[in-house]
């Protein structure tokens, strides 16, 4: 079967959720391999023009939500700055061609993707003395729209271990960004951009109060901690929603036409349909469905 073509926006913004599992599902992710995991998106988030908006790593899987730069807004000094940082064999002066091709290359989700996935696997296989595969197939990724759509997606996203019955809270989990946002607030890895979200503050209060996450001051009871009552309002990230992990595109009904118009030629006629995101929210998110496998 055809593999379905990946809709990314080359050269200009484009916000992603990016997922990909291990080779045959296979629970290889202890807490070490997820520490190492999250030390090579560090390493090369400062490398590669992506800001990473969320994460979640889970025992065979991981989640990543970004941001990908235009080509036009990257500076030339700080390119090179980049460049010499990661790799000190970089000359002092390099052509015009040669930085469109860096500039072009550092801001492609797929480079960045696959430069994180080849890191982690050559560590991996080499501490264990291991050969072969480390992940399964391509990783997924889902085109985003900025806004409401972006915000919804990063809780889903961090809501990953309580759907798996990890933990109760998503701050209890320690390899998601909910949790590493309030243990280290002032870190650069992770960015709000395109959330229209503020701060962390207003993100905990979105994920606690959009999402129904019911908060218990009871004496007793930790504050924070999801409601066991039957009567309590249910969390519409607590269940899997597979509109955010098996679709190409999420937004709003406009951005949806904008990507029928955009990816015309990789969208065949029977993806050529709306579907309704159905989640109670006070604004109706659509999608553009999956039918291929990836």
């Amino acid at each position: 079967m055809a593999r379905t073509k990946r809709f990314k926006i080359n050269g200009d913004i484009g916000y992603y959720h990016v997922i990909s599992r291990t080779v045959g599902g296979e629970f290889l992710l202890g807490d070490v391999e997820k520490e190492k995991l999250l030390s090579v998106i560090k390493q090369f988030s400062s490398l590669y023009f992506v800001s990473v908006i969320g994460y979640c790593i889970m025992d065979n899987h991981f989640h990543l939500l970004v941001k990908t730069s235009s080509v036009e807004d990257i500076d030339n000094e700080e390119l090179k700055e980049r460049l010499s940082r990661h790799n000190k064999n970089i000359p002092d002066e390099i052509t015009e061609s040669e930085i469109i091709k860096y500039k072009e290359k550092l801001t492609d989700i797929s480079e960045y993707v696959k430069s994180i996935k080849m890191t982690f696997s050559r560590w991996y296989n080499k501490k264990n003395n291991r050969k072969g595969y480390f992940w399964g197939d391509r990783f997924k990724s889902v085109l985003v729209e900025s806004g409401e759509s972006l915000l919804n997606m990063l809780a889903y996203i961090d809501l990953n271990p309580v759907r798996a019955k990890i933990c109760r809270k998503p701050e209890e989990y320690r390899w998601c960004s909910f949790s590493h946002g309030l243990a280290k607030p002032s870190d650069d890895l992770l960015s709000f951009e395109g959330t229209e979200t503020d701060s962390f503050n207003d993100y905990v209060s979105f994920v606690y109060g959009v999402g129904k996450l019911k908060k218990k001051t009871e004496k007793g009871k930790e504050k924070g901690r999801i409601s066991d009552e039957a009567d309590a309002a249910v969390n519409i990230w607590h269940h899997k929603v597979r509109y955010f992990t098996d679709t190409l595109v999420i937004g709003s009904k406009g951005f949806i036409e904008y990507a029928y118009k955009t990816f015309d030629d990789k969208i065949s006629k029977k993806e050529r349909k709306a579907h309704k995101v159905p989640i109670d929210l006070p604004y109706q998110l659509y999608s553009i469905q999956r039918l291929n496998s990836v």
